[in-house]
């Protein structure tokens, strides 16, 4: 079974060049395998911030996260004791289903678990205003729901992310400013596509106490699969976070992949 752990990750700047592979990959058989190991490492996640603290900081992305925790069936409690974010976020009407990613995952999961602490977009198309008020409203919530470290960045019990096959992870996308943040906001806006987006920064995402980056099967968008772009994200020598951002990552994130 997949369990949290326990040390803390290392943080990455996104000049380095990785010489050496990631050490936490998971390669399983199948994609529903990769799915309940990623609702294995959910709930012991949540147990292990609940049993320390009281208390569960959980970020998701949208994409295929949201496919595979619209499949878990919490076996306990947690979810009355956590708090969740949004990795990454278009600057929409939150309940449009078509596009908002709060709106597909109140409808896959978030409703039926009964979670009601989350923290939402207001809903607008301003990119900057919105980056700016969601990092407000993630500073207003209490340590005791959201920890800090020393350099007062917020730290998660659990990020999971996604990655696509070019390597963005959240709306942090390749040869952008936005992937460059190491020191500043916790939130920025990413201009990539029209409506813009929000995303947590790299810093964030790197101090998280779990990260998870999984892949599995195929899609309408990916139909053949994600591969290519994990093995780049795992272990090319050559590709540093500025053109390939899931690289950036690879130290701190625990990697599941199936077969295909």
């Amino acid at each position: 079974a997949f369990q949290a752990p326990r040390s803390t990750t290392s943080f990455i700047r996104t000049q380095q060049i990785y010489a050496a592979p990631a050490e936490k990959v998971h390669v399983l058989p199948t994609e529903s395998e990769v799915t309940q190991a990623v609702h294995q490492l959910v709930e012991s996640c949540a147990k292990q911030a609940i049993s320390k603290r009281g208390h569960f900081a959980l970020a998701i992305p949208g994409g295929s996260v949201l496919k595979v925790l619209s499949s878990l069936d919490p076996s306990d409690d947690w979810v009355s004791k956590t708090t969740l974010c949004f990795v990454n976020h278009k600057c929409v009407d939150i309940t449009d289903e078509s596009s908002a990613i709060e709106a597909q995952a109140r409808a896959k999961f978030l409703d039926r678990w009964g979670l009601t602490d989350i923290i939402s977009l207001n809903g607008s198309s301003d990119g900057k205003k919105e980056a700016d008020d969601y990092e407000s409203k993630m500073k207003a919530l209490p340590e005791s729901k959201l920890p800090r470290d020393e350099d007062g960045f917020p730290v998660f019990d659990l990020s999971l992310v996604g990655v696509g096959d070019d390597g963005h992870i959240g709306s942090l996308y390749p040869n952008r400013d936005e992937i460059d943040i190491v020191d500043g906001p916790w939130v920025t806006a990413a201009f990539q596509k029209d409506p813009p987006s929000i995303s947590l920064t790299l810093p964030v995402m790197q101090r998280a106490q779990t990260t998870v980056i999984s892949a599995a099967g195929q899609s309408v968008k990916y139909p053949n699969g994600k591969a290519g772009a994990m093995r780049l994200a795992i272990a090319d020598e050559a590709v540093t976070p500025k053109d390939f951002p899931a690289s950036a990552l690879r130290e701190s994130a625990i990697w599941i992949l199936d077969e295909a």
